[in-house]
C-alpha cells in the first residue's frame, strides 16, 4: 500500500509540473503588449517609480517590437515609449539602420530626433548623413543639411559620388527633393542646381533622369535632359529636351497609360534646324482597347519630312527604313468567323508621301478553318478604298475561299484549292477599263516527309518536301498590294532538309530548287542553299544561285566564336552581284574585369567605304556606372558622314522609372 500511495504522489507531481510549464508560456503571451515587449539591459539600470522610467547607462540595450536601440546611456519613458539615447548611439529595425550621437526617439512611432546622424535605408542601399534630422514618420526623414548617396562609405561625403543640399525631404522607397544641391565626386562639388527633385526607389516614380551628354561634328555639343512624371499607377509622362548647339532644341513628350481595356502611348517631337532652315516633326501613337469581344487598335507613325531618320535617327535600322506604316482597325468576333474595319497608309520614306497609296478604309469579313467533312474551308473577303494624290485610285471587292484536304501519314499531303474575284472601280486609270475584274483560282500541292536515324554519338535528320503552286493567265491590273500579285504561275518547288546532331553541337543544311514552267527555255530559278552550325561557335551561311548565269547573285555569312572567357568576336559578309557590292561587319563584346567592358561594331562597304560604326568603354562600380559610346555614321551626296562621341552616366537607386509595360520611345539615346 505504502508503494502504490508513493507512485500515486509522483503521478501527481508530474501532472503538475506539465501544467505550469504548458500554463506559465500562455499566460505570458496573454499580458498586455506594454508588459512585456520592451526589454532593457544595462550594466546599471535605475527604475523611477514617480515618472515610470528607466534610466540606463553602460552597454544598453533596448530593444521593443522588432527595433533595437543601442547606447552608452539611455532614458526610456515606460508608457509613453519615448528614449532618450546618448553616445555611440546604433538604432535598428527592418528597413533602416542609424549611427548618431545622440537620439530622441519614440520606439513606438518610431519618429523623433537624431544629432549627426548616418542613416542607411537597406532596401536600395541609401545613404544619408545629416546634422539635425527629423524622422517625422517610420519612413519619412527631413534635415536642415545632408549629403545623399547609394554608394558604400564610410562618410557618405565623400563617396564615389553623392548630393549634398538643405532643406533635404525623404521618403522612403519614394523620392528625396532638397534645395540648393551640389553634385559631388569623391567630396569635389561638380554640379549645382538650386533645386532637386528624384525618385529613390526601384519603382515609377517622379523626377528627372540623368541627362546624355555629348558632341557630334555635324550636330554640335548635346545635352539631352528628360524628366519623367508618374502621374498614377498605371499612367505617366516624359518630356525630352534635345540641345544640339549647331542645329537647335528638339522638344519631345511621351504619354502612357494602361487599363484592364486599354493601353496605349502617344508621342510627339519637335526641332527647328537652323543650319537646314527646315522643321522637323515626328509623331508616334499606339492605342488598344476592348469592349467585351469587340477590339480597336491603332498605331501611328508620321514624320513631316523623308530624310528625319536620316538626319537624326540614331539607330540603323532607322536610317535605312523605307516605309512608315499606320494602322487603325476595329475586329469584331462571330462564331468562327470576324468581322474587320480596317485603315492604313504608308509613308514612302524615298518618294515621299504621295507615293504610295493609303487604304482609306477596308471593311472585312474573315472565315477562320472550319471542318466541312474532310475538308477545310478558309476566307477572306474584302471591300477596301484606295486613295493616292496620283495615278490610279478607287474602290476594290476582293473574295477568296480555300478549301484544303490533306492525307497520309508516312508521307503527308496537303492540298488546297481557292478561288478568287477581284474587281475595281478605278479613276486616273487611263490604262486599264474603269471597271475591270477578274475571276482566276490557284492550286497548291505539297508533299513532305522526315526520316530519323539515331546512332551512338549522334542523330540524322532528313526532310524531303516537294510542292507545285498553278495559277491561270491573268490580265494585267492596277498594283495597289500584294492581291494583285495574284498572277499566272506554274511552279514546282523541291528542298531537303539535313541535320547532324550531335551532343555539344548541331550541324544542319538546307537545298531548294524551283522550276517555272512558265519562264521557256530558262525554267530554273535561283538556288536556295542554306547551312548553320550551332554549338561552341556558330556559323551561318546562305546563297542564292543562278543556274542559268551560272553565278551566284547573293552570298551571305556569319561566324560567331569566344575568343577567350568573356570576350565573344563576330564576322558578318554579305555580298550581292546586282552591284557587285560587298558589305563586312566586325564587332567584338569583352567583360575585361568586373568594373570595366568593351563593346566595338564596326561596318565597311565595298563601295561606300566605312559605314555605321560604335565603339562603348562601360566603367562599372558599385553605385554607378558610365558609358563612353564613338560612333560614325556614313553620309551621302547631301550631308557629310558625322562622328561623335556621347555620355551615359548612371547613378544608381536614382532617376530609373520602371516602364509599364515595353515598347519603342523616344529616339534618343537615353531610350
Amino acid at each position: 500500500m505504502k508503494q502504490a500511495r508513493g507512485y500515486r504522489r509522483e503521478t501527481i507531481g508530474d501532472y503538475l509540473l506539465f501544467l505550469i510549464f504548458i500554463l506559465l508560456p500562455i499566460a505570458y503571451c496573454l499580458l498586455p503588449a506594454s508588459s512585456w515587449a520592451t526589454t532593457i539591459t544595462a550594466d546599471h539600470l535605475e527604475h523611477f517609480k514617480d515618472e515610470d522610467k528607466y534610466v540606463a547607462t553602460g552597454n544598453v540595450r533596448i530593444e521593443e517590437e522588432g527595433s533595437v536601440l543601442i547606447a552608452d546611456r539611455a532614458v526610456l519613458y515606460q508608457k509613453t515609449s519615448n528614449a532618450e539615447a546618448m553616445g555611440n548611439v546604433i538604432y535598428e529595425d527592418n528597413e533602416t539602420f542609424i549611427n548618431t550621437e545622440s537620439a530622441e526617439l519614440n520606439l513606438k512611432t518610431k519618429t523623433g530626433k537624431l544629432y549627426n546622424a548616418l542613416i542607411f535605408f537597406k532596401k536600395g542601399n541609401y545613404w544619408v548623413n545629416g546634422d539635425n534630422v527629423s524622422k517625422i514618420k517610420e519612413d519619412h526623414y527631413y534635415a536642415d543639411t545632408a549629403t545623399f548617396t547609394t554608394c558604400d562609405s564610410e562618410s557618405p561625403s565623400k563617396a564615389d559620388w553623392c548630393f549634398k543640399g538643405s532643406n533635404v525631404d525623404i521618403i522612403v522607397g519614394k523620392k528625396f527633393t532638397a534645395q540648393n544641391v551640389t553634385y559631388r565626386i569623391k567630396g569635389m562639388p561638380v554640379l549645382y542646381s538650386p533645386y532637386m527633385w528624384a525618385p529613390v526607389k526601384t519603382e515609377r516614380e517622379t523626377g528627372f533622369l540623368f541627362p546624355v551628354i555629348g558632341n557630334s561634328s555635324t550636330k554640335g555639343f548635346q545635352f539631352s535632359p528628360t524628366f519623367f512624371w508618374a502621374i498614377d499607377e498605371n499612367k505617366d509622362a516624359t518630356f525630352y529636351l534635345d540641345y544640339y548647339s549647331k542645329r537647335g532644341i528638339g522638344k519631345g513628350v511621351e504619354y502612357r497609360y494602361l487599363d484592364f481595356d486599354d493601353r496605349g502611348r502617344w508621342y510627339i517631337y519637335h526641332l527647328k534646324d537652323r543650319e537646314l532652315k527646315k522643321d522637323f516633326y515626328e509623331f508616334k501613337g499606339m492605342h488598344d482597347h476592348r469592349l467585351g469581344d469587340i477590339r480597336g487598335y491603332m498605331d501611328i507613325n508620321y514624320v513631316n519630312r523623308e530624310d528625319f531618320y536620316k538626319e537624326y535617327g540614331y539607330k540603323r535600322d532607322q536610317r535605312i527604313q523605307r516605309f512608315l506604316q499606320s494602322t487603325g482597325e476595329v475586329t469584331m468576333p462571330l462564331q468562327n468567323s470576324r468581322l474587320y474595319l480596317l485603315g492604313q497608309q504608308w509613308i514612302d520614306l524615298k518618294e515621299g508621301h504621295t507615293a504610295v497609296p493609303k487604304r482609306l478604309p477596308e471593311f472585312g469579313y474573315v472565315v477562320n478553318p472550319t471542318n466541312i467533312g474532310p475538308l477545310m474551308f478558309t476566307m477572306n473577303s474584302g471591300l477596301a478604298n484606295f486613295y493616292r494624290q496620283r495615278e490610279p485610285m478607287g474602290q476594290r471587292i476582293d473574295i477568296n475561299p480555300t478549301l484544303s484536304y490533306s492525307f497520309g501519314e508516312t508521307v503527308p499531303i496537303f492540298q488546297s484549292l481557292s478561288i478568287r474575284e477581284t474587281a475595281y472601280n478605278l479613276k486616273n486609270a487611263p490604262s486599264y477599263k474603269s471597271a475591270p475584274h477578274r475571276e482566276t483560282f490557284e492550286y497548291r500541292a505539297n508533299a513532305l516527309t522526315r526520316f530519323i536515324k539515331r546512332f551512338e554519338s549522334f542523330t540524322h535528320v532528313i526532310e524531303p518536301s516537294l510542292s507545285y503552286t498553278f495559277i491561270p493567265e491573268t490580265h494585267p491590273l492596277p498594283l495597289f498590294d500584294s492581291t494583285e500579285l495574284f498572277d499566272k504561275t506554274s511552279v514546282a518547288s523541291f528542298s531537303l532538309y539535313n541535320s547532324l546532331a550531335f551532343k555539344n553541337f548541331l550541324l544542319a543544311a538546307t537545298v531548294a530548287q524551283s522550276l517555272n514552267f512558265n519562264a521557256g527555255d530558262r525554267p530554273l530559278s535561283l538556288t536556295a542553299l542554306n547551312a548553320s552550325l550551332s554549338g561552341p561557335f556558330s556559323l551561318n551561311f546562305d546563297m542564292s544561285y543562278d543556274p542559268n548565269k551560272g553565278r551566284a547573285e547573293t552570298v551571305n555569312s556569319s561566324v560567331s566564336f569566344t575568343l577567350i572567357e568573356k570576350t565573344s568576336v563576330s564576322f558578318g559578309e554579305r555580298y550581292t552581284n546586282a552591284d557587285e557590292r560587298y558589305y563586312y561587319t566586325f564587332g567584338v563584346d569583352s567583360v575585361i574585369s568586373k568594373k570595366w567592358s568593351v563593346k566595338a561594331n564596326i561596318g565597311y562597304d565595298s563601295q561606300a567605304g566605312l559605314r555605321d560604326s560604335s565603339a562603348n568603354v562601360i566603367y562599372t562600380e558599385q553605385c554607378w556606372a558610365v558609358n563612353i559610346s564613338a560612333i560614325r555614321r556614313p553620309g551621302d551626296n547631301k550631308r557629310p558622314a558625322e562622328y561623335g562621341f556621347m555620355i551615359f552616366i548612371e547613378l544608381k537607386g536614382v532617376g530609373q522609372p520602371i516602364r509599364l509595360y515595353q515598347y519603342q520611345t523616344h529616339s534618343t539615346p537615353s531610350s
